[in-house]
């Protein structure tokens, strides 16, 4: 009987997985309300995303995010920080929806700080 000697096989080395990025949301167990922005900061709490047109159609996604390219978001403004120009409470406003960070408050309101430069309009 012939015998075969068992070379050791060489095991590549595997590259570390990358994970796929997941977008910031911060969990903050306190209310939109009570909540003062720093700087030129500003807190957007995001309009409802309407999920029926008027004519009754359902509208597809859902996610409730930004998506694609040049997306942007409307919202009230809730707190303005002291060096920010340009927004009062209580403005309709138009972000940059990649912009800031995203907070949800106890009450499952959603919101963003973003700086004021990242305020694209006041809406009327």
């Amino acid at each position: 009987m012939t015998q075969i000697a068992s070379t050791p096989v060489a095991t590549r080395a595997r590259a570390p997985t990358r994970r796929p990025r997941a977008r910031v949301l911060t969990r903050a167990g306190m209310r939109a309300d009570t909540v003062q922005a720093m700087g030129d900061r500003v807190l957007v709490l995001a309009d409802k995303a309407e999920s029926q047109t008027k004519g009754g159609l359902f509208l597809a996604g859902g996610s409730g995010g930004a998506s694609g390219p040049g997306s942007s978001v409307t919202g009230r403004v809730a707190s303005v920080g002291a060096d920010a120009k340009g927004v009062a409470v209580g403005d309709r406003v138009l972000i940059n929806g990649f912009a800031g960070t995203e907070v949800e408050f106890e009450d499952g309101e959603k919101g963003k700080f973003v700086n004021s430069s990242d305020v694209l309009a006041v809406l009327s």
